[in-house]
Parts: structure tokens; sequence; C-alpha cells
């Protein structure tokens, strides 16, 4: 008895449809002209080349990828038809694929889908940050592998608990997360400047408790996303609150309430933390 799956023809690439057959491991045949897999692949360029040259030419192949990465695969080399959208579930073996047969533009069609811009920041953002972090580690993909860092770097904490499929390497999370440290710290140190500050600054004891309540919830809130969208947040529920003073040039609070404005504070800042959120994180060559 057979232990090969019962053969069926593909649907998007039929019998007949091209000079040459590649047959699923899963028993479905893929019809395809010769020319098409010599001029996108090197290695199904050396294959065919070999068969050629045996005493019976070359009529189909026996591979190892299933019916769904063929399909997905096989449409990077026909030009008459479009990549399939990228599906989490199937990328993974689309890759693999993409790089065993060495066909680059795979990879490149995938970070094209995979990033977009942000217009009102003039940045490159990704979809699914840890995802494409982990497939960009895997596969070798180094400015893949930085945007999914500086994405991850100012996303909410509930952004890593998304389950991936492709392990991640903890070198590179390690990396992540002492950049991520890095991030909130030099946050940090400038509201302990702000409160240093208000502390000299008045002799109102009620407003110096009310400003350090309110930077105490400020700084929970960056230690799950250290960002300027969080401040961003602040700036916003903060400005709908009555009794926010203004300070001065030299930065004494000036208000009876002894409050400083967030708006003030804030819009100072703003400049040097968008810089550096659209900053690329350095990525040590041991790493990738």
């Amino acid at each position: 008895m057979s232990s090969h799956p019962p053969r069926r023809h593909s649907e998007e690439f039929p019998e007949n449809y091209g000079d040459f057959q590649l047959v699923s491991s899963d028993g479905v045949v893929f019809s395809i002209p010769r020319i098409f897999l010599s001029h996108v692949s090197p290695v199904f360029r050396d294959m065919l080349n070999l068969g050629m040259e045996s005493p019976n030419e070359l009529a189909e192949l026996q591979l190892t990828e299933s019916s769904v990465t063929l399909d997905q695969l096989l449409r990077f080399f026909d030009p008459l038809k479009d990549p399939a959208p990228i599906d989490t579930k199937t990328v993974e073996p689309l890759l693999e694929s993409a790089r065993k047969y060495q066909i680059e533009h795979v990879f490149k069609y995938w970070e094209e889908q995979m990033v977009f811009r942000d217009e009102a920041k003039q940045i490159a953002k990704v979809y699914s940050p840890l995802a494409c972090l982990a497939l960009a580690c895997h596969f070798g993909r180094r400015e893949m592998t930085r945007l999914a860092l500086r994405e991850l770097l100012r996303a909410p904490s509930k952004d890593f608990q998304t389950p991936t499929r492709t392990i991640i390497d903890s070198g590179m999370l390690s990396h992540l997360f002492q950049l991520r440290q890095a991030r909130l710290t030099q946050m940090m140190e400038r509201i302990v400047e702000v409160q240093e500050g208000i502390k000299k600054g008045t002799r109102c004891r009620n407003g110096h408790l009310d400003v350090v309540h309110s930077f105490l919830g400020l700084i929970i809130q960056l230690v799950d996303e250290p960002s300027w969208n969080t401040l961003q947040r602040n700036i916003n529920s903060w400005s709908e609150c009555d009794g926010w003073g203004r300070s001065d040039h030299s930065g004494i609070l000036t208000s009876s309430k002894c409050i400083l404005s967030p708006i003030e504070l804030f819009e100072k800042w703003k400049p040097d933390i968008l810089a550096e959120e659209s900053k690329l994180p350095e990525l040590p060559s041991s790493l990738l």
C-alpha cells in the first residue's frame, strides 16, 4: 500500500498550466512553467539543469512543503498572479520555503506588508511588532528587527502578551528589555527633577502632595508604556481638571494652588522624547 496521500490538482496551478509539476507533502500537484522556476529561484534552476542531464528528463519534483505553503510561494513565481495576503498562521513556513529556495522578494513583500507610515510622526511603524521581531530574528532580517525593536520600546505591556509561533532568542529579549528600561529611566529622571523643583519652589505642602500623587500615577503608567503617548494622555486628562497653575520662567510655581501646568511641562519635553522614539535602536552584531 502506498504511503503517499491521494493526488489532486491545484486550482490556481491546474493540470497543463505549465510543463513541470511540483507535488506538495499532502499530495496536491502544482503545474507551472519551468522557465518561471528557473528565473526566480537559483535552487530550482540547479535542480532542473541536473534533471535535463539525466537520460529521462525530470518531469516533476516531490517537495516537503504543504499545499498551502506551495500555493503562497508559487504566486511569487508567476507574474500573472498576485501574492496572497500575509497570514500569521502560515507566514513562517512561507518564509522558511523562501529561504530554502533563495527567493528574496518573498521577504521583501512580507516586510512591506508589515510596515506602515505614521504620517503624524513621519516614521515607519510595524504591525504586530512582537511577531515581526520573532520572525525577523529567526530569518536574520536586521533592519526589520530594528524596526520591531523600536516599536516595542514604546509599546504597552499588553503587546508582549501576544503569543508568537516563533521563539525569540533570550539574548534578543534581554537586549529589548534593557533598552526599554533605559527609556523609562530617562523619563523618570525628568519627573524626579520636576518634583525636586516643586519642593524648592513652594511652601504649599498640600499643593506639593497633589503633584506627587499625580506624578505617581503617571510613573505607574510609564512603567506600562514608556512613551510620548502616555504623557499625551495625561495632558488631555489633567487639562480637563481645575486647579492647574502655571510657572514663571524660573520654574517657580506662581499659582495659589501650587500646581505646575502639565501642558507647559510636557510640551517642553515633547521634541526630545519624539526624537528619541524615532531613532532605530542599536543592534549588536552578536545578536543577529
